[in-house]
């Protein structure tokens, strides 16, 4: 890769690249599973998924059990392989998820140009985040280690461990700006500013145009249906 203006374009995945279709059955197995690891789902029925990592979801849910951080830290490889499972349960008899708007185009598009590196900067723990795009069927397009719920609770954190890992890849020091978010919440937006990011904000997921214009993302559309326009968008960001 001719890597000396390379520009890194980091997708949040639900609500930006894909959309769940079966909602309340995935949910329902995930509180069978929390019940199964911890022996309580606590609070999880209550909880605002939006633009968390999966540790703070977790965390928000099982702390009124006395369950702690650490707790959840280390039984997260039970609930990464878990979580895992049901999806490959639920994908073996029907469509999970759907593909945002205009996602599969945009991906190859960038996938065919230098400009552009492709990685994630996810809430999904690390595991999940790839079953999720192999059923999906666009798990190809992501090469490079991003960033992921798995890594730290705080989404604010995520982009610089994605950074660190990118430019360790590149063998490269690229500054903050060089990264693109593309994300579909208000907590997309604020961890690009935290970390000094461009932002691109889709309101694709649970969020309106209405809603995020109010964060000031850098760009700010309806979907990502417009391949060209949205390549344009990215290189001049």
């Amino acid at each position: 890769m001719e890597n000396d203006h390379v520009r890194v374009v980091l997708f949040d995945i639900d609500g930006t690249l894909i959309k769940t279709i079966r909602r309340g059955e995935y949910r329902g197995l995930i509180h069978a599973m929390l019940l199964d690891v911890f022996g309580t789902c606590g609070r999880i029925s209550e909880v605002d998924f939006a633009g968390k990592t999966d540790l703070a979801i977790y965390r928000e849910a099982l702390e009124c059990e006395g369950i702690t951080p650490g707790q959840i830290r280390e039984r997260l490889p039970m609930v990464e392989a878990a979580t895992v499972e049901i999806l490959n349960h639920l994908a073996s008899t029907g469509d999970v998820f759907r593909l945002c708007p205009g996602v599969r185009e945009l991906l190859e598009a960038l996938s065919a140009d230098s400009r552009f590196l492709t990685t994630l900067l996810t809430g999904n723990v690390e595991k999940l985040a790839e079953a999720k795009l192999r059923v999906s069927g666009i798990w190809q397009y992501f090469h490079v280690r991003g960033a992921f719920g798995s890594d730290d609770e705080e989404r604010n954190h995520l982009p610089a461990v994605a950074a660190e890992r990118i430019n360790a890849h590149l063998g490269q020091a690229l500054t903050p700006e060089r990264f693109i978010i593309v994300g579909d919440t208000p907590r997309d937006i604020s961890c690009a500013r935290h970390f000094g990011a461009r932002v691109l904000a889709v309101a694709s997921g649970q969020h309106t145009v209405d809603q995020l214009v109010h964060f000031a993302p850098d760009v700010l559309l309806a979907d990502l249906s417009d391949t060209a326009a949205v390549i344009g968008l990215l290189a001049e960001i």
